[in-house]
């Protein structure tokens, strides 16, 4: 599954949060890349076909390729999001998110955080950690709705939980300067480490510092607390296989 290229402008605007151990750091409250077609051979007269007889799949593909001006088609992202609705209608997640996309930014509509939330919320709904991750921007940030720290933890810990590397380097920083929750330092090194695991390069500089300021021991008992959070991400994936 690939994701819209214009997307990464999606809450791209870089929140300056201050890291643990010196100075301020810029954390990115970026989202992932937006979700366009799924990398499939298909013809596109044959997923044109399966669109027009209400394949969600295929009217999600047909939405994508609108949207990104692929297959031979031209960009339009008016039909993009006459078909990302119909797909939406049926659930399919990848729509609403890419509908959430398109309407934070003002991409062919008018730019509608409401309707951006909506979008992103039923997304969520159905586990989709990239609208987990952009809702709980919107909530960190209090775009459109009142800002709420506790929301948004809720919905980067969710993300997180399926090794979201921005999610988790986002939860480091909240448990670090105490934002909806207590400050934990522990807990901000070890989500930054799950971070530092999932590509977030980032978070392996706030890691340096906060081993900078830890004694021996302590810095014994954040690595352990790490290892643990890691086996505990493990456990969990292995259960649902």
């Amino acid at each position: 599954m690939r994701y819209f290229r214009s997307t990464i402008a999606i809450l791209s605007l870089v929140l300056l949060l201050s890291a643990c151990g010196g100075g301020k750091k810029p954390v990115s409250t970026q989202p992932p890349l937006a979700g366009s077609g799924s990398q499939t051979i298909e013809s596109f007269a044959s997923i044109e076909a399966r669109a027009k007889k209400g394949e969600a799949d295929a009217e999600f593909d047909l939405g994508a390729f609108y949207h990104d001006g692929e297959n031979g088609t031209q960009k339009d992202f008016k039909l993009a999001r006459q078909w990302f609705e119909k797909a939406a209608a049926q659930g399919e997640p990848r729509a609403q998110f890419n509908l959430g996309v398109m309407y934070y930014i003002g991409e062919g509509v008018k730019q509608d955080y409401a309707q951006a939330k909506n979008w992103f919320d039923k997304s969520a709904k159905t586990g989709n950690a990239r609208a987990e991750f952009n809702l709980g921007v919107m909530y960190y940030r209090g775009e459109g709705m009142k800002q709420d720290y506790s929301q948004a933890l809720q919905l980067f810990t969710m993300a997180g939980l399926q090794n979201f590397g921005e999610a988790q380097f986002n939860i480091g920083v909240m448990y670090a300067k105490a934002e909806g929750v207590k400050q934990d330092i522990g807990k901000a090194y070890s989500w930054f480490s799950l971070a530092l695991d999932n590509g977030n390069p980032r978070a392996e500089e706030v890691m340096k510092n906060i081993e900078r300021e830890l004694s021996p021991d302590q810095l014994k008992v954040v690595k352990k607390m790490a290892d643990d959070l890691k086996k505990q991400l493990l456990s969990q994936t292995a259960g649902k296989l």
